[in-house]
């Protein structure tokens, strides 16, 4: 008897579900059932062959699966948790996590040489600048930012170095906070620049041309260029530089660093002599009679500079200024021609120095008085003589009017008296309208630095008067006048070592005013050891007036000695009345 044959669906659905065996008649009644379902189909009668009266053939057939009527639900639902899956982290990137905090200013990692500094983010998309938090250095900067559609900033007074900058926007919902932190360093400090040598030679046969060798220092990452060429500067900082030049054109020399800051120093060309001179009065100067007795005094004598007044201690102007300031608080007068003036020393072979009253000045002080140092107490201009502020631009440019005129009429060295703080009463009631973070010390070399540039133009010297003690263990006494700065700055220092001005046992010498030779002495050894090495040459104002000792032509000339003695052979003499010791000078060589 033959055996009830099954058929199996071995390899189950898609689902890896397996399905029931079924008998041959269960499988043959559903094909006539699936053939009725199909309407007016139905299914062929197979012939049976011979070798197998059931009607199967020799091969094996499978019976086929009923096609997909479409997707299934858990098919739907698998296929959009992999659409998701992509699209959510696709948003998530492009439009919640990206940060809007974008640019920043200054750049992270740069150095800016501006004092104040305008700190800025900008922001891509809209926000609310009361959730927005700027900090410099760990402080708030509070009121003082700014805020436009796609920024915010302030503007900070910062000092030189590093600083850190940050901000935070707090924009709740999916973004919650952003945050953005940099560093920054402010340099807003010029390179120092020194010239330690500065040696000028005529070219034989060549009229005006001349040599010029140079030395210097400069700080160790800033570049040096004379005259717009580059100058190689080694690991130590040191530079030399040879050129050739004229006698009619100064030489500038700059130094840059990394942040931009220049420092400038320029060497003038023009041939000065071993000046031996006496000071002239605005008065004495607007005199033929009298300029004409002093030029005179130089043709007998070893005299051979005039230093003329043209700004006093009164604030006057010995000469009519173009200066609208000057004219409205009627500083000017016409008592000297300059041109004339210059011209008659010229024509007599006279090294023609001006004077120039820096900062105290009772006329501009009293109509200016905003631009007079003043009372904390009473709001009106400090003490009994009248100075002004020298932090103040404008009092610098006031000066240097004076200053370039006498350059343009051809005289040959500007020379800055007064060219310090106040110091003679209670200092501690001076009020600067216009002080700033400054030294004194400081704010006297800027005003240097700024009369050299201004003034370059013309290949004038420049030089300063300095108080006698200013070298010694002192210091500069409060009042700004820094020896070894002032040095590098200007072409000659002049320090009034008048014996008369010193206090009794100063330099372990009891009445100094008794003992020229002696006072001068110690003083200039302090001047020689702090201008050591710097480009400044050293010329005293020596006494030639009484006090409260009277002096004689002997006492003039001890003082000379002293000087010729240190190897200082320039000087000049000072006496307000300019009525001079002739007897104290040696005769004119023929």
């Amino acid at each position: 008897m033959a055996r009830k044959r099954t058929f199996s669906n071995r390899g189950g659905d898609w689902s890896g579900t397996r399905r029931p065996r079924l008998s041959y008649g269960e499988l043959e009644q559903r094909k006539r059932e699936s053939g009725s379902r199909g309407g007016a189909r139905k299914a062929a009668p197979r012939e049976m062959s011979a070798a197998d009266p059931r009607g199967r053939t020799g091969e094996h057939r499978s019976p086929k699966r009923r096609a997909s009527k479409g997707p299934t639900g858990l098919r739907v639902a698998v296929v959009a948790v992999c659409i998701l899956v992509v699209l959510i982290p696709l948003w998530l990137f492009i439009f919640v996590l990206p940060s809007p905090i974008g640019g920043l200013t200054p750049s992270a990692g740069t150095c800016v040489k501006n004092g104040t500094v305008k700190v800025k983010v900008t922001i891509s998309k809209s926000f609310d600048p009361q959730k927005v938090t700027l900090k410099v250095d760990g402080k708030d900067v509070g009121t003082s930012m700014q805020a436009d559609k796609k920024s915010v900033s302030a503007s900070i007074p910062l000092a030189d170095g590093k600083h850190n900058a940050s901000l935070v926007l707090s924009s709740g919902g999916l973004m919650g906070k952003r945050a953005a932190s940099w560093t920054f360093t402010v340099d807003s400090t010029p390179p120092k620049l020194s010239l330690t040598k500065k040696t000028i030679k005529d070219i034989k046969g060549s009229g005006q041309a001349v040599n010029v060798d140079l030395a210097g220092t400069v700080d160790k990452d800033a570049s040096v260029t004379v005259e717009d060429r580059s100058v190689p500067v080694d690991k130590n900082g040191s530079f030399t530089y040879a050129t050739t030049s004229t006698r009619v054109k100064s030489l500038k020399v700059a130094a840059k660093d990394p942040a931009g800051n220049e420092a400038t120093d320029y060497v003038i060309t023009q041939k000065a002599p071993q000046a031996k001179g006496v000071h002239v009065s605005i008065f004495i100067a607007g005199s033929d009679n009298d300029l004409g007795k002093m030029i005179a005094l130089t043709e007998r004598t070893e005299l051979n500079a005039l230093e003329i007044d043209l700004k006093d201690e009164a604030g006057m102007i010995g000469f009519n200024l173009d200066n609208p300031l000057a004219k409205q608080v009627k500083a000017t007068t016409d008592y000297i021609d300059l041109e004339s003036v210059v011209d008659q020393m010229r024509f007599k072979d006279i090294y023609a120095i001006c004077r120039i009253v820096s900062f105290k000045d009772p006329k501009l002080g009293k109509a200016r008085p905003d631009l007079a140092v003043q009372d904390k107490t009473t709001g009106r201009p400090w003490g009994t003589g009248v100075w002004l502020d020298p932090y103040s631009r404008e009092v610098w440019d006031y000066d240097l009017a004076v200053a370039e005129a006498a350059a343009k009429a051809g005289f040959n060295e500007i020379q800055f008296d007064y060219c310090r703080f106040p110091s003679d009463g209670n200092i501690s009631t001076c009020k600067y309208p216009h002080q700033d973070a400054r030294a004194p010390g400081q704010v006297i070399d800027d005003f240097l630095s700024y009369a050299r540039t201004r003034l370059s133009p013309y290949n004038a010297f420049i030089s300063a008067d300095l108080f006698g003690l200013t070298a010694s263990a002192q210091g500069d006494m409060n009042i700004g006048q820094r020896v070894g700065d002032v040095a590098n700055r200007v072409d000659f220092i002049s320090p009034m070592v008048y014996p008369s001005h010193y206090n009794l046992g100063e330099y372990n010498i009891k009445v100094p005013e008794a003992n020229p030779n002696e006072i001068v002495t110690k003083s200039l050894e302090d001047f020689k050891k702090k201008m050591a090495g710097k480009p400044a040459k050293l010329r005293p104002w020596l006494q030639d007036f009484s006090l409260k000792i009277r002096y004689t032509p002997d006492m003039v000339r001890a003082q000379i000695d002293a000087c010729e003695k240190l190897g200082v052979h320039q000087w000049l003499l000072w006496d307000p009345d300019c009525t001079y010791s002739e007897a104290a000078l040696k005769p004119q060589k023929k």
